[in-house]
């Protein structure tokens, strides 16, 4: 049985801090759903999902415009709108359901002396519906009713709810052939519908090695994956890959997704090449206040997962840079330090070398405290 989302059959009216109601409404005709930006300038969303659980909450705001007015002597300011409610409709379906919105704020307080003066920031109001296990996702529509004095108008917006998460199939590189002084490039795909999230665990049913991976969404529709390397140090045998598949605050676990065998093999011993970008937050700061310097770093052309970086600095007017902090890539490459620099320096990143990979330098950026 569908779960009703609200707590009577209708929308509720918000007018300067006061509820009453009104009878939902039903369309038989397909209405265009647009904004009336005379009225309302936007509509955002959060995260749209149907649940496998618990009912999902789907926050949204609203941009008012031209919510105030003078009054005619200029003394002071009034509601120019009155009153707004909301309402949502589910995917193929005509009927309108009740959505919370909070009430309008209250009218600016007249100035002590001299004329008002209309506020100058937008009146944004947030709303709320829910979503529930047995709803179907799809384009779901929210309407407001905005009314002004005796006038009134519909806008709405269009909402992308997405389906629940579900795991369809995944896979590794089968088998796994690593060789001395050689590292093996080792792929993770999974179709999974519904996700924002998917996180990978490889781990060997034989020893206590294990990789942690985080999937990226790639371009084509609910297909995950993510590279890494393997070496000669990992156990061979069986391995299983295990996935997480997570939404809001609900996730799914795939304790055996796939499995897949590590072996060894011989080959030239090679290495691969290293490159490092390299930013910061600002080029000029306060003293005292914070920096953030941040980039990515690849192995040949995919992302060195948890690779560690070293940050550098060099002084203004020195010839030397000095080694400052140690960071680690996150499974995406990427690498981030928030640090208060002291006096004008230079920033780089370095990637120290190893037996299997080149070293090497990001391009300088200068910081100027003040």
């Amino acid at each position: 049985m569908r779960l009703l989302l609200a707590a009577a059959t209708g929308a509720a009216v918000f007018a300067t801090g006061t509820a009453t109601a009104f009878a939902t409404q039903t369309s038989a005709t397909a209405v265009a759903c647009a904004l009336n930006t005379a009225d309302v300038t936007a509509i955002t969303f959060g995260d749209a999902y149907v649940p496998l659980k618990d009912d999902a909450t789907v926050d949204f705001e609203a941009t008012l415009k031209d919510a105030w007015k003078l009054a005619a002597d200029k003394k002071s300011v009034q509601q120019n709108i009155t009153a707004v409610t909301a309402e949502f409709q589910r995917v193929g379906e005509t009927a309108w359901n009740s959505a919370t919105i909070e009430a309008l704020p209250a009218v600016p307080a007249p100035p002590a002396t001299g004329d008002a003066t209309l506020p100058t920031t937008d009146v944004k109001l947030k709303g709320s519906f829910k979503v529930t296990k047995d709803n179907k996702d799809g384009n779901w529509q929210v309407r407001l009713h905005v009314s002004r004095g005796g006038t009134s108008s519909d806008s709405c917006k269009e909402v992308a709810v997405s389906p629940q998460v579900k795991y369809v199939s995944a896979s590794v590189t089968d088998p796994v052939v690593v060789s001395a002084g050689e590292e093996t490039e080792v792929v993770v795909k999974a179709n999974v519908v519904g996700a924002s999230s998917v996180t990978a665990r490889l781990f060997s049913n034989d020893s206590n090695d294990s990789v942690d991976l985080e999937l990226s969404k790639s371009n084509t529709a609910n297909q995950w994956y993510r590279e890494t390397w393997f070496d000669d140090d990992y156990a061979t045998g069986s391995w299983t890959l295990e996935l997480v598949a997570a939404r809001g605050k609900e996730s799914v676990k795939i304790e055996k997704a796939d499995t897949f065998w590590v072996q060894t093999g011989t080959s030239k011993p090679k290495k691969a090449k290293s490159k490092v970008s390299f930013d910061v937050s600002a080029n000029k700061v306060k003293k005292g206040k914070k920096v953030r310097l941040y980039g990515k770093v690849y192995r040949g052309s995919s992302a060195y997962s948890g690779k560690m970086i070293e940050l550098y600095s060099k002084k203004k007017g020195s010839a030397s840079w000095k080694f400052a902090y140690f960071v680690k890539a996150n499974g995406s490459g990427r690498f981030s330090k928030t640090v208060k620099p002291k006096t004008d320096a230079y920033w780089r990143a370095q990637v120290p070398g190893t037996s299997k990979t080149y070293g090497s330098k990001s391009g300088y950026e200068f910081v100027d405290v003040r």
